[in-house]
């Protein structure tokens, strides 16, 4: 719900009826009103129209009609036509993204926010609401440190005078969310929790909650969240009216007739009523959820309800069930790790943040003045213009002061330090995106936009040119096709050979009887016998490490 009234920003002012019942969390009056005005289209814009149908498709997830939604996707696609590709392609991943973090895909759904959340070309407020569903993404997959990181730059661009100031207050609200969720899925003993941090969330939900009064959607929410987190007395935990809350929490999404909505705010509350010992009132919140085991496993909040299961056996004196359920659990639980954790995108702006934590150690060796200009480094090392002059008058020194205080105390000028941290970020982006694009495209990104100077520098670091780095074959297996290449050329009949070896860049294989050419341990060429391979064939540095069969096949 705070990622559809944070959404609601970004609709026209022809819009403001739609953007007002989101706020007032009456999504049916919203897709009302709105799918009518998708249907008619007359004499909007192709923007407004497509701000309005991204709303519209939370709406309908939110609802619980998913495949309005994703026909709607598809229709969607029209208005996405009228404008520039990239903003097409930003925008159509948004829409996946929705999608996928309302099926319970964060895998999937952090790679469509990604798309949007790592371009610096994008519009401010589809940003922040592609950052904000990659956090909600990356906590649940466990990542709980990226998803702060997320969030806390998405706060960060949400200072733009261009972006009204409710947004900045959901991002606070739905940072809080993710805090509340992450103490309820601790899956652990309940003593272990982290108690003096609740007072302190408390004490921030309830501001936040007062900032969005005016949203009344984002205000039940919060409500909601309050009730969740454990009261400071075990005696207040149980009493009617901490019960009481939690339930009237559900039927607010019950009685707007927001089923999956609903049914995520069920399983948080069975969360914290288990917390609190309260195995009844954990069922009774759970509904027909508590029953099912089938249709659990199958839910997509399966891995919850599962835990909620093995809980309350446990509290019942089933242990056999709670071991059976707890299982089940931790399989699902693995199985979630397994398929989406590899899904986790790579994102320069989080590169940026990690390589700002590593470079602590050398800022502390720094005077203070000076650390403030290794932060600005940092903080602009994909901006082309930066220049050791720009660095010395954002501190108020003069260069030659800069120079000798990097000089001194890390033995790398300003000039250099800059070209390494680069490099250092251009190889990590070139190693995790491999072939998705150009080493050119790459390096521009990091403020590096002269290609010899980049293949200079980079070799001089790292041993290898910046070409070798991105290709899908690691440069000892390069190296090993190489020579087995160079080695065959010359040769009649290899059958069975094992040939080890360096490098190759466009070897011709002249009449070798080479069928069945593949990558062997430690980056050798395995030749296996077969049939001849055919003569004038070019191997090009850089091919697939994989089987590679010619002759008659």
């Amino acid at each position: 719900m705070l990622l559809m009234t944070l959404s609601r920003l970004t609709l026209s002012e022809a819009d403001a009826d739609v953007a007002d019942a989101v706020g007032r969390g009456e999504v049916h009056e919203a897709l009302r009103l709105g799918l009518a005005r998708l249907e008619r289209g007359a004499g909007a814009e192709g923007r407004d129209l497509a701000a309005l149908g991204q709303v519209m498709i939370q709406a309908l997830l939110a609802a619980g009609r998913e495949e309005q939604a994703e026909e709607l996707m598809q229709r969607q696609l029209r208005h996405y036509e009228t404008l520039p590709r990239a903003r097409m392609r930003q925008l159509s991943s948004l829409d996946r993204g929705q999608l996928f973090l309302h099926l319970n895909k964060p895998g999937r759904a952090a790679e469509s926010f990604n798309v949007v959340a790592d371009a610096d070309d994008a519009p401010v407020l589809p940003r922040l609401l592609a950052l904000a569903g990659l956090a909600k993404a990356m906590e649940s997959m466990g990542e709980h440190r990226r998803a702060a990181r997320t969030l806390a730059f998405a706060e960060q661009l949400a200072k733009d005078p261009e972006v009204p100031p409710a947004s900045h207050a959901l991002l606070t609200a739905i940072g809080l969310e993710l805090q509340v969720c992450r103490a309820l899925r601790h899956y652990d003993d309940v003593t272990s929790a982290n108690a003096t941090v609740a007072p302190e969330l408390r004490l921030s939900l309830q501001s936040v909650q007062q900032d969005l009064h005016a949203v009344p959607a984002a205000a039940a929410r919060l409500r909601f969240l309050l009730a969740l987190m454990q009261p400071a007395a075990a005696v207040e935990a149980r009493t009617t009216a901490s019960v009481e809350a939690l339930f009237d929490g559900v039927r607010w999404y019950k009685d707007r007739r927001l089923a999956p909505l609903e049914e995520r705010a069920r399983v948080e509350a069975a969360l914290a009523l288990l917390d609190r010992g309260l195995a009844g009132s954990a069922c009774d919140i759970l509904g027909p959820l508590a029953v099912d085991d089938a249709r659990q496993l199958h839910h997509r909040h399966a891995i919850e309800l599962r835990y909620c299961a093995s809980r309350l056996h446990v509290m019942n004196g089933r242990h056999s069930d709670a071991l059976r359920c707890y299982r089940q659990h931790a399989q699902l639980s693995l199985a979630r790790l397994r398929f989406e954790l590899t899904r986790v995108p790579y994102s320069r702006f989080l590169e940026q943040q990690e390589r700002a934590e590593q470079a602590d150690a050398d800022q502390l060796r720094l005077p203070p003045r000076y650390r403030r200009a290794y932060q600005f480094m940092l903080d602009h090392l994909h901006d082309r213009t930066l220049s050791v002059r720009r660095i010395a008058a954002e501190i108020d020194v003069t260069e030659r002061a800069l120079q000798m205080a990097f000089r001194s105390h890390l033995g790398l000028t300003p000039a250099e330090l800059l070209r390494k941290l680069r490099m250092a970020c251009i190889r990590t982006e070139l190693q995790q995106m491999a072939g998705r694009d150009s080493v050119l495209a790459v390096a521009t990104r990091w403020g590096m936009g002269n290609r010899s100077t980049l293949a200079h520098n980079y070799r001089q670091q790292f041993g290898e040119a910046p070409s070798a780095t991105a290709s899908p074959l690691g440069s000892h297996e390069r190296a090993s096709l190489a020579l087995s290449v160079a080695v065959a050329a010359g040769a009649s009949s290899l059958d069975g050979a094992v040939l080890q070896g360096a490098a190759l860049q466009g070897a011709a294989l002249q009449g070798a009887a080479l069928q069945g050419v593949a990558l062997g341990a430690e980056g050798a060429i395995v030749v296996q016998p077969g049939r001849s391979l055919q003569s004038g064939i070019t191997v090009q540095a850089g091919m697939a490490a994989q089987p590679v069969t010619a002759g008659g096949s």
